[in-house]
């Protein structure tokens, strides 16, 4: 049972027992996973914050044979976003990182890209307390990198390319046209918002944060939730929220 150390990122924590708790990460190395860590719930934890969802740890992680859970040996802060809770909006906003991570990647299943992209996003959120674009930005990335971000350019149903605006509704795995326009569509999505959206995706968040305005890219944040609700077959209730105090 090899001692293993990784970067990664708490994803929530839930109690054990009287005295410790279950870690969900995300890890570098090997994906996402649960480990125990022991006395994290006592009053003089050694712990400290470094168990805070969505804090930046290097981990050191025993795998314990016939066992789902590992256990976590010891941990450093690498950086904590524990003052994002300051903002309502920015802390739901992080907490549906957690929510779409934990329905989107497996368990123990490596995907560094994710792992850096989660990273990318935490540090927009913090750096610049805005909630649209990280989240387009985070929503694009993790359906390419799961390889069902739907084609944002051609209707879903025919095929051809789509002219002033797509159309989508509850359930949709695509835009449609006009003139296949599914009965119940819920919006139609300007085709030049999906093209400002897909190209500053394309080129980095920092870049996009950097260089451009904030402007609005809410449509398009909510096609893509969508997409990740009909893709998991699960309800985001972090998204309901966020829509809720928009």
């Amino acid at each position: 049972m090899p001692l293993r150390e990784s970067e990664a990122i708490v994803l929530r924590t839930t109690k054990l027992g009287e005295a410790d708790k279950i870690v969900s990460l995300l890890t570098r190395q090997w994906g996402r996973l649960r480990a125990v860590a022991a006395g994290a719930r006592r009053p003089k934890s050694r712990w400290g914050s470094q168990l805070e969802p969505m804090t930046h740890i290097r981990a050191w992680i025993f795998e314990r044979e016939n066992r789902d859970l590992l256990r976590m040996n010891s941990a450093d802060l690498i950086e904590s976003f524990f003052g994002m809770q300051k903002d309502y909006d920015v802390q739901v906003a992080a907490q549906y990182l957690v929510e779409v991570t934990e329905h989107m990647l497996p368990e123990r299943d490596a995907n560094e890209r994710a792992f850096r992209l989660l990273v990318a996003v935490l540090k927009g959120l913090k750096n610049w307390k805005e909630v649209n674009r990280p989240l387009v930005y985070f929503d694009y990335w993790m359906l390419k990198l799961g390889g069902v971000l739907p084609d944002l350019e051609h209707c879903l149903t025919c095929g051809r390319k789509l002219e002033r605006e797509g159309f989508y509704r509850t359930g949709s795995e695509g835009l449609s046209c006009r003139d296949c326009k599914p009965v119940g569509a819920r919006m139609a999505l300007p085709t030049d918002d999906l093209a400002r959206a897909q190209q500053a995706c394309s080129k980095g968040l920092d870049k996009w944060l950097e260089t451009a305005p904030a402007g609005s890219s809410s449509p398009v944040r909510f096609f893509l939730e969508e997409i990740i609700r009909t893709h998991t077959e699960r309800k985001l209730v972090t998204a309901d929220l966020l829509e809720s105090g928009a």
